[in-house]
């Protein structure tokens, strides 16, 4: 077994104790746990182990809460554009069937991205923000106006897929801390 995992244990064992050298150690030993699969001598802590339960549930709910954030964004972001899409196909003057069937396109990408973002939020919101990116810089091209028109909504949803994206990405899961001094700190 290695170090992380005998922590996994040892951490919510009522018998578990703390060096300052050495981290969690067993309390009974003085020393570092060194057992195969199970530990003879291992008493669960219920109160210890519901409070890591509510902390990583707390931890979970934090990061839900700005991906959802920012999932929410892909949706609006591709209700603007179904409904920009409906008033260039039908009611704008010299209004084309074809102005409206892009932005529908682009609203179904949106949508599909944030359906996606259920399964893989990182690489969703980063597909996102590139297709959003994107849009503007076309369309700067095509009319240099569009980039100062909206500026105020361009910046807030550019700051909410950042930070989405920032969220998703930490809380992928971690790689494993191997040495002593990184696992002093991660309990």
């Amino acid at each position: 077994m290695t170090r992380e995992e005998y922590i996994k244990i040892c951490s919510v064992c009522t018998n578990r104790k703390f060096s300052p050298k050495e981290g969690i150690i067993c309390g009974l030993t003085d020393k570092p746990a060194n057992f195969e699969l199970s530990c003879p001598d291992y008493e669960e802590d219920s109160n210890e182990v519901r409070l890591v339960e509510m902390k990583n549930n707390h931890d979970t709910k934090q990061s839900n809460k700005v991906v959802n954030r920012a999932r929410i964004v892909l949706f609006v972001v591709a209700g603007l554009y179904a409904f920009v899409g409906v008033y260039e196909a039908f009611f704008m003057l010299g209004a084309h069937i074809l102005f409206g069937t892009i932005d529908w396109i682009v609203s179904a990408i949106f949508i599909g991205l944030a359906i996606f973002s259920y399964k893989k939020a990182f690489l969703a919101l980063i597909l996102g923000l590139g297709v959003y990116l994107g849009l503007i810089l076309l369309l700067a091209v095509l009319d240099p106006m569009t980039i100062v028109q909206g500026i105020i909504w361009k910046i807030l949803i550019v700051t909410l897929l950042v930070l989405g994206i920032k969220e998703a990405k930490s809380s992928k899961p971690k790689e494993a801390k191997t040495t002593n001094g990184e696992l002093l700190d991660q309990l």
